[in-house]
């Protein structure tokens, strides 16, 4: 089992996410800072680690049993992608109470742009499907 598609995506969501959101927030708002969340960059990054471990830990699990189970990653990628996406938008309910739109659309599109472009390593169950 190879956990570093799970690692890769995380961090890249972590640490893109924050421009993608500076972004959408300017051009589609009425908010004239282009840097919201990237003024204060790293404590969004660390703020978004602990806010994002419960999603991941579940992600893991979900990772972990499907492997065993010998799912092809064709299969476990799109299960992945949307534990991922209902996990970032019940998260940025409970901690926002759904007032920050944007930035939900910000991680969901970086979860699922990364997501799709890292290749989940075959294990050895899968080798030879």
């Amino acid at each position: 089992m190879n956990w570093s598609y799970l690692i890769k995506h995380w961090f890249s969501t972590l640490l893109i996410a924050p421009i993608l959101s500076d972004i959408l927030t300017y051009y589609y708002t009425d908010i004239e800072t282009l840097f919201n969340l990237t003024s204060v960059y790293p404590i969004t990054v660390i703020f978004g680690l602990f806010f994002s471990l419960p999603t991941y830990i579940i992600l893991g699990i979900t990772y972990y049993i499907l492997d065993k189970k010998g799912i092809k990653p064709l299969y476990i990628k799109p299960i992945i992608l949307s534990f991922c996406t209902i996990g970032i938008i019940i998260s940025f309910y409970l901690i926002f109470n759904n007032r920050e739109e944007n930035t939900v659309l910000a991680y969901s599109l970086t979860a699922i742009f990364f997501g799709m472009i890292y290749k989940i390593e075959n294990n050895d169950k899968n080798k030879n499907k």
